[in-house]
This record gives C-alpha cells, sequence and structure tokens, in this order.
C-alpha cells in the first residue's frame, strides 16, 4: 500500500496531540482551583472590599487595619471567618446596606418579597438586605435578574461597582417598598437621608426588677474589665456603658453582656437631633375599610394596666399603639382620654383634645366631646358617676365595664358595689376587690356616700344615664372612638393649633404615630422611628404632617409617641423600638379581617 507523504511540520504536531488536551485540561483544573479559593484571581478578600466600602463613605484608612477601623466606626458588621478570606454576593450586600446605616431597616424589611428565585436560603438579616438593596435609589441590586447568587463570589470589577453606589448613595439616598401580605392591606416602607458622621454609642441592658439586681450584673461586667453604670427608667432598672465616640467598646460591653446571659441594645445620638439631614424612617400600612374594621385594643390585665402593644394584638392583622396615657407605677396606668369600644364608653373625655370616632358601616369623626352622667335609682333619686374604670377615692362613683379588667379596685373604706344587666341590678356587695362580670357594669360608690345605696337590693332597677355635647347628635353614630392629638391634617390641610402640649412634644424630633384616613377613604397607620443618629433621628409634628399629606393622608390624628410608637403588621413589630424594646402602653387600635 502506497503511502501518502506528510510535511514533517504537521507530522510532527499530530504525533504531539495527544498530549495537549491532558495539558489543557490540567491547566484548567488549576485555574478553577485557583479563581474558586483565592482572591487574587479576580475575587476579593473581605479586608479589601471594607477598605473600598470605608473610602465609598468618606473615611481614609490612610495605613489602618480597614476592617478593625470599619467596625469601630460600625460600617460593618462582624464577619464570621478570616479578613483574608473572599466575599460572598450576599456578604457583599449585607455590609454594603450596614455601611449606608441601613441594617435596621433591613431587619424590618425581612418579610419583603424578593424578586429573585434563589433567596429562600437566606437568612431574615439577608432577606431584609437584599430587600433594601433592590428597593433602594441609588439600587445596589437590579429588580430584573433571575437570581441573586448569594453564595457565588464576588469579583473586584462588583466590589467596586458595589462601592460606587454606596459613594452615590452617601451623597443622596431613598428608599421605598410596599407590599401587600393580605388583600386590602399595603405595608409601605420609607427612608431618607444618610447620617454624615459618626455617632456617639452607648449600649444598655435593661430589664431589672430591683437595684440590687441590676448592681449585680454591674459588678460581673466590672470584673470582666467593662465599665457601667445603673440608673432608672420608666420604673425598669438598667445597666448602661459609658458614652463613646466609636463603637468598639460598646461591641466589648454586649459580648459581656450577652455571656452573662442578658441581651443588651445600642443607642446612638448625634450632636444635634435638629440638624437637616435625617436620616428618617417610617412605615405606613393602609387598610381597605370592605377588608377590614378597626376597634380599641386593650392590655390583658385592663385598662388599669400597661403592657406592650404585642400582647394585645391576638387576631389582628395590622396594629397601632393608642393615645396619651398617665403611668402610676411598673406596668400601671391608666388611658388619657375617651375610649369607646363597640358602643361601650370604656374612658371618658379629655377637654380639649381632639377625638376620632367611627363605626363599622365606614363612617368617621373628628371633634372634640363633653360627657356627664348620672346613676339614676328608681323612687330615690340620682348620683352624678364621677368616672370611668378609673381608681377609687373618697365620694366618687365610678362605673367599671370588664375593660378596667377582672376586678373592681380594693378599697379601705366604706364601699357599695352595683352589679347591673342593663337597667338592673343583679347583686349588692359591701366591699370592693370583686369579679366584673363578661357583658354587665358594676356602679361603685366610696366613703361616705355609699350608705345611700345601702336599702338597694337586686332586682331594683338602676338606670346610668350618659349624655354626649348635652345630647347633639354628632356623635351619637359613633360606636367607637379614642382620643389624642393634636388632629394634624384635615382635608390634607395642616391644622397648627397644638392643642396646649407642650414645645417638645410639637417642634421636636421625636418617634410618631398617627391614625386617619386617606382621600380615597382607606384608613392608614403610621408610624415614624426616631431617637436614633444611624437610622432615624425623629419628626417634628410639621414634617410629620407633610409626609403624610405627601403619602395621600387626608384626615389625621397624632397618637402618642415617643417610646410608645410601635405599629404591627402580620404579628410582627414593623418599626425600631426607641426605648429598645417596647415600651408598656394603656392602649391600641386593632385592624381585623371582616
Amino acid at each position: 500500500m502506497a503511502r501518502k507523504h506528510i510535511p514533517a511540520e504537521i507530522s510532527r504536531r499530530q504525533k504531539s496531540s495527544g498530549s495537549l488536551p491532558k495539558l489543557l485540561l490540567s491547566l484548567f483544573f488549576i485555574f478553577l482551583f485557583a479563581f474558586s479559593v483565592s482572591p487574587a484571581f479576580g475575587n476579593i478578600g473581605r479586608s479589601a472590599y471594607v477598605e473600598m466600602l470605608l473610602k465609598a463613605r468618606g473615611f481614609d484608612p490612610a495605613g489602618k487595619d480597614a476592617l478593625q477601623m470599619a467596625l469601630d466606626l460600625d460600617l460593618v458588621p462582624m464577619f464570621p471567618g478570616k479578613p483574608g478570606e473572599a466575599v460572598t454576593m450576599k456578604e457583599a450586600i449585607v455590609c454594603a446596606v450596614h455601611s449606608l446605616g441601613l441594617s435596621s431597616a433591613a431587619e424590618i424589611m425581612a418579610d419583603v418579597p424578593l424578586p429573585f428565585r434563589d433567596g429562600a436560603t437566606l437568612t431574615p438579616i439577608e432577606k431584609g438586605s437584599v430587600a433594601v438593596a433592590v428597593n433602594m435609589t441609588p439600587p445596589l441590586l437590579k429588580k430584573n435578574a433571575p437570581s441573586l447568587g448569594p453564595e457565588r463570589l464576588i469579583t473586584s470589577g462588583e466590589a467596586g461597582n458595589i462601592a460606587a453606589i454606596v459613594k452615590a448613595a452617601s451623597k443622596k439616598l431613598s428608599l421605598y417598598a410596599s407590599y401587600s401580605p393580605v388583600k386590602g392591606m399595603t405595608i409601605q416602607f420609607n427612608r431618607r437621608g444618610i447620617h454624615d458622621r459618626p455617632p456617639r454609642w452607648r449600649g444598655v441592658v435593661a430589664g431589672f426588677e430591683t437595684r440590687e439586681e441590676a448592681e449585680l450584673f454591674s459588678g460581673s461586667l466590672e470584673a470582666e474589665g467593662v465599665q457601667s453604670t445603673v440608673d432608672s427608667w420608666n420604673y425598669d432598672w438598667r445597666v448602661r456603658s459609658p458614652l463613646f465616640d466609636v463603637y468598639g467598646p460598646v461591641r466589648k460591653f454586649l459580648e459581656a453582656a450577652e455571656g452573662l446571659g442578658r441581651r443588651g441594645t445600642v443607642f446612638s445620638s448625634p450632636a444635634n437631633w435638629n440638624t437637616a439631614g435625617g436620616p428618617w424612617f417610617w412605615v405606613m400600612i393602609t387598610l381597605d375599610p370592605a377588608k377590614f374594621f378597626l376597634r380599641p385594643i386593650v392590655a390583658p390585665g385592663g385598662l388599669s394596666a400597661l403592657a406592650p402593644l404585642s400582647s394585645m394584638t391576638y387576631g389582628t392583622s395590622a396594629a397601632i399603639n393608642g393615645g396619651y396615657f398617665s403611668t402610676s407605677g411598673k406596668e400601671k396606668g391608666a388611658p388619657i382620654g375617651v375610649i369607646i369600644d363597640r358602643g361601650i364608653m370604656a374612658n371618658p373625655p379629655y377637654a380639649g383634645r381632639t377625638i376620632l370616632g367611627w363605626n363599622d358601616e365606614n363612617q368617621a369623626a373628628f371633634g372634640q366631646m363633653d360627657w356627664k352622667a348620672e346613676v339614676h335609682f328608681a323612687d330615690r333619686g340620682y348620683m352624678n358617676i364621677t368616672g370611668i374604670n378609673k381608681a377609687p377615692g373618697e365620694g366618687a362613683a365610678i362605673l367599671y365595664t370588664p375593660h378596667f379588667g377582672e376586678t373592681t379596685p380594693i378599697y379601705p373604706g366604706p364601699v357599695a358595689e352595683l352589679v347591673l344587666e342593663g337597667s338592673v341590678c343583679r347583686e349588692v356587695r359591701r366591699q370592693g376587690g370583686n369579679p366584673i362580670p363578661p357583658g354587665m357594669r358594676v356602679i361603685s360608690v366610696y366613703g361616705s356616700p355609699a350608705r345611700h345605696l345601702e336599702t338597694l337590693a337586686p332586682g331594683d332597677r338602676v338606670e346610668i344615664r350618659q349624655t354626649v355635647n348635652d345630647g347633639a347628635p354628632y356623635w351619637s353614630p359613633m360606636t367607637n372612638a379614642i382620643q389624642a392629638g393634636p388632629f394634624l391634617l384635615s382635608k390634607g390641610v395642616f391644622m397648627e393649633d397644638g392643642e396646649k402640649l407642650s414645645d417638645s412634644v410639637l417642634k421636636k424630633r421625636h418617634p410618631r404615630s398617627v391614625i386617619g384616613l386617606t382621600e380615597k377613604g382607606q384608613w392608614f397607620f403610621f408610624v415614624g422611628d426616631g431617637r436614633d443618629a444611624v437610622h432615624s433621628v425623629g419628626f417634628t409634628l410639621a414634617e410629620t404632617a407633610d409626609i403624610l399629606k405627601k403619602s395621600g393622608a387626608y384626615y389625621a390624628l397624632n397618637l402618642d409617641g415617643g417610646g410608645s410608637s410601635t405599629i404591627s403588621g402580620e404579628g410582627r413589630i414593623l418599626n425600631r423600638l426607641s426605648d429598645g424594646k417596647e415600651r408598656p402602653v394603656s392602649y391600641g387600635v386593632g385592624a381585623f379581617l371582616r
């Protein structure tokens, strides 16, 4: 057989071609291994990424340890693992969001739906951070990508892009996210502005029953080399760190406290709460009255007790704290202003403050109310009722409903109690501390006037007559009502009547709670966070009214704010509590599915 002549050069290539695929395959695996474990092949290490974020936020490490500097400024969270390890996409987003002071927003927004199909494995703070990243302006992530790739290692180029967005957001930042967990209810989150200089920091551990318990804990911290002091706030003993210019010592305080079995809270404060620029964060829930009805909700212990809003929200789809209240001890107090619950006057009105009344026919009214009440005895005349569901006193005649609690108060002097079913006396008692039967009312008379009821017996007719605004019909259709103030918006116009509240309440920045109606006739609950230099500094009433007006509010009533400001949706608290935990309040307003 004749052999075909082949040029020598080509022949040599063919002869060596069997080893070429093996060589290429080996090089491919070497490259793949290096790319997956080392930042040198395009990925970026944690320290280098953090340095990018520092510079983007206007801080120059200049030879310092970038990671430690960022931790001292609380611009990044604590990293698990080593500083040189490559950064994953989810870590990059969490850190970028944290660097912009949006970590509290991320915690709140953990339930906001994500556009990515691979977000199910993320932790709550990772989900919230991604939700922030997608919904902020400028956006850190685009919504139209099908997947996030949370475990993917980011490249140096991607890190540079993220840092560039952080730099732009440091000059102008906004955040808006909206979703509907159930039909007829929409939850909106908003953020404007950014903290432009490092705040001062303090750590606090609260919840001690006695000073001795708090001092013992403070001594245990001292043994760990951590400084602290003890003080009392709202009938609660607490242990506080000193006020620091950097976050690092506060982190040490929190870690030491957690090692002793207590979780602490961080407070940040600016040089001046009233400077322009924010930041501001607020939550607004709108409710379709065709799908939801509203009513007052009270503490499990009744109106003589104070309790966290979350203890009152069983069965609600959304809730907000109510009006003002007095405090008489730890978790003890009483509401200030009217409460009408399904036609029952549970607390009388307070002169000079605005009332919101409503009914299940989607009617509402705003205004003020005068009230008087009498108890009439058949053939025996009448007696003025001096209060509803309040503490007893000499000469008082108090009407108690089940809203007060399970039992009437104990009183050391003479007492006469009449248990009423409608207008019929079912039982006569000669002392306090007795059950208030469901669906019934109790008239309690204290001191010397109690003797006038000695001849009454079960079966006697006893009629309670209550008059509102001298019988004018304005309030008569309203089966529910609460009172707070001032009245912020009427037909979209800011009402400047401060209703004799202090300048601090009116003009200083605080957390705010508001209830009202939009121009379309939907109910809304609004809470603006405050007293946090990084997350939200708070709002004056004028700033609150301006935001509400731009959000479509038409009528708005200011509620109790400050540490009381709390809003919940679908069983979760949806704002950052300025006390670091829920403040016990007297009552709230709940939204229930029809």
